[in-house]
C-alpha cells in the first residue's frame, strides 16, 4: 500500500521539450512520461468527490488535489521555472490545483466558454495542466486574437482585450456551436499541445489558451473520462507583491 504523506516523485524516464509559441514567444515546457506513479491520482479520483466549480468558468467537475502532488511536482519544477520562465528558484512559491474532468457538451456551455481564455493577467502566475486520461484526441490549444494581435493578456493590456472580445460574443456569441477549435471565430491556433497520457505541459497563465475538447469523452468517470490535474504556480515576491 502506498503511504499517502510521500510526494509523487518525477519518473527518471521524463523527457522534456521547451517551445517559444507565437510571435511573442512565450514559454511552452512540455514533460512526458512526466511522473512515476500516475496511477495513483488515478485512484485518488476514483474516490474523490467531484462538484461543478463555484468561481470559475471551467466547463465540467472539480475535485480536492491531493496534497501530495504538490509536495512532489513544485519541488521539481522549481528549477525549470528559474531558466524557462524566469522566475529565481530561491524565491518562494505556492501552489494550488484541482483534479478536473471536462464534462459539458457545447450546448451546455455559455458563449465566454466557447473561445479561448486567460487565466490570470500576471505573467508570474504559472498554469500546468497534467493529463491522466488514455486513448484520447485533444489537449491544449493556444491562441492569437485576430484583432488585436495579442497572444498574452497582461494587465495593460486587458481592459482593450476585454472589451473587443466582449463586443465580439455580443455580436456573435448565438453562433458559437462548438468547443473551442483551429476553425473557432475571432481567433487563430498558434501552437497545439496533444493530448498524452502522464504529459505534464506548463505555461504562463495569462496566455490566450483553451482545452481542446471535441473528440473526448465527455464522462464523469475518472477512468474513462477526460481528468487532468490543473495547477497554478505563484511566486512570493520580496515585500509580498
Amino acid at each position: 500500500m502506498t503511504d499517502e504523506t510521500l510526494p509523487l516523485r518525477i519518473s527518471p524516464d521524463a523527457r522534456m521539450e521547451m517551445r517559444r509559441i507565437g510571435r511573442e514567444g512565450h514559454p511552452l515546457l512540455i514533460i512526458d512520461n512526466a511522473i512515476s506513479e500516475p496511477e495513483r491520482l488515478i485512484e485518488a479520483a476514483e474516490v474523490a468527490v467531484f462538484e461543478k466549480p463555484a468561481h470559475t468558468r471551467y466547463p465540467g467537475l472539480n475535485a480536492p488535489l491531493p496534497d501530495y502532488y504538490g509536495k512532489g511536482v513544485l519541488g521539481a519544477v522549481n528549477p525549470l521555472l528559474a531558466r524557462g520562465f524566469g522566475m529565481p528558484a530561491h524565491l518562494r512559491k505556492t501552489m494550488f490545483g484541482f483534479l478536473a474532468l471536462a464534462t459539458q457538451a457545447p450546448e451546455d456551455l455559455e458563449p465566454i466558454q466557447k473561445v479561448p481564455h486567460h487565466d490570470s493577467p500576471d505573467p508570474f502566475r504559472i498554469a500546468m495542466v497534467h493529463y491522466l486520461c488514455h486513448d484520447m484526441t485533444g489537449g491544449t490549444g493556444f491562441f492569437r486574437h485576430k484583432a488585436t494581435g495579442f497572444e498574452g493578456v497582461d494587465a495593460r493590456r486587458r481592459p482593450d482585450y476585454a472589451r473587443i472580445a466582449a463586443a465580439e460574443l455580443e455580436a456573435g456569441g448565438d453562433q458559437l456551436t462548438r468547443h473551442v477549435t483551429d476553425a473557432t471565430p475571432n481567433y487563430e491556433l498558434i501552437d497545439f499541445a496533444e493530448l498524452k497520457f502522464n504529459r505534464l505541459i506548463i505555461y504562463r497563465s495569462h496566455v490566450l489558451h483553451s482545452g481542446l475538447l471535441e473528440g473526448a469523452a465527455l464522462t464523469d468517470d475518472p477512468r474513462t473520462g477526460r481528468l487532468t490535474a490543473n495547477s497554478f504556480i505563484d511566486i512570493m515576491r520580496p515585500g509580498g507583491q
